[in-house]
């Protein structure tokens, strides 16, 4: 019997690998393995992909908090004056971290997921917020005492910041 006018018909036609051709062609998913595993697999597959957007989410909401308040606070309270190199490194090194989460070693929830974005909103602030103070307290350190001592001082507080980002960020996709 041919189900490709049922298959066409359903919401979501699925067919299995040994169907004919006009059935797998009429649905929409076709299983490549015998069985239902490769559902399952498909279900854990997805909710992983979940978490990791999940984590991103969070990650950006973190960074423009971080980027914001904590430059805002380094150009007002030090009157600093970001090179333009600068902004760019950042901006690219803020794009390579992003890249990082496509490869989370994330766990599949056991339950379906769902978007809370009241949680998803207060740990990107609370982790922004930590990463702006932590910002200005490592310009604090790098600007007005002599914790590192460095000869070309716009130079190396450049440096200094770009290597500071790299660290808050390996810290932060570990706590994600």
């Amino acid at each position: 019997m041919n189900d490709a006018p049922a298959l066409k018909k359903a919401d979501i036609g699925i067919a299995v690998d040994d169907a004919t051709d006009a059935a797998r062609s009429a649905s929409d998913i076709v299983l490549t393995e015998p069985g239902l595993s490769v559902i399952v697999c498909a279900v854990l597959t997805s909710r992983a992909i979940f978490q990791r957007m999940k984590n991103y989410t969070i990650y950006a909401v973190s960074i423009t908090i971080r980027v914001v308040f904590g430059f805002l606070l380094v150009a007002l309270i030090w009157k600093f004056d970001f090179a333009p190199f600068m902004v760019l490194i950042i901006a690219i090194l803020n794009d390579g971290t992003i890249m990082t989460i496509s490869k989370d070693r994330v766990k599949p929830s056991p339950l379906p997921d769902s978007w809370k974005l009241n949680e998803i909103f207060a740990t990107g602030i609370v982790l922004g917020a930590y990463m702006a103070i932590m910002t200005a307290v490592f310009f604090y350190l790098v600007h007005d005492t002599h914790f590192f001592t460095v000869s070309n001082t716009s130079t190396s507080i450049s440096i200094i910041i770009t290597i500071y980002h790299i660290s808050v960020f390996s810290v932060l996709s570990g706590c994600l």
